[in-house]
């Protein structure tokens, strides 16, 4: 049913139920993890763009590390760009089965100025999305 599980990951806290559901997912089927991150450039309020990087790799080394405790193949990417554009192409370009991502279950004003990524991904998708809340 599933051979290609996309986890993916923003390198936070919230991502951790996620992951644990994916890999459980993946064990279930005998499917490959795709650990995934995207790097959104962000401008603050004096105008410098940085780049999270390293927050990404780890986020993605420690689905590998999981996933290879387990003795599940996986593969990992960390891109730039959009997040939810880049997961959907990315599901796109790997002939992913299903996508199992966190949430960060923002609520009222938060949630309208800042946005989803995961609702954006469930509403575009043309494949399954499990989303996940973070248990906080």
């Amino acid at each position: 049913m599933y051979e290609r599980i996309l986890i993916p990951t923003d390198g936070s806290e919230n991502v951790v139920h996620a992951v644990e559901n994916g890999i459980a997912i993946a064990e279930q089927f005998g499917a490959t993890v795709y650990a995934f991150a995207v790097v959104p450039y962000v401008v603050t309020r004096d105008h410098i763009r940085y780049d999270p990087e390293a927050v990404a790799e780890r986020g993605v080394e420690d689905i590998q590390e999981q996933c290879d405790k387990k003795g599940i193949d996986v593969i990992t990417e960390v891109r730039k760009g959009e997040p939810f554009e880049e997961i959907l192409a990315y599901s796109d370009e790997n002939d992913i089965d299903v996508i199992v991502m966190g949430t960060h279950g923002r609520t009222g004003l938060d949630h309208v100025l800042i946005g989803s990524t995961a609702e954006r991904v469930v509403r575009h998708a043309p494949i399954p999305v499990l989303t996940v809340r973070s248990k906080e």
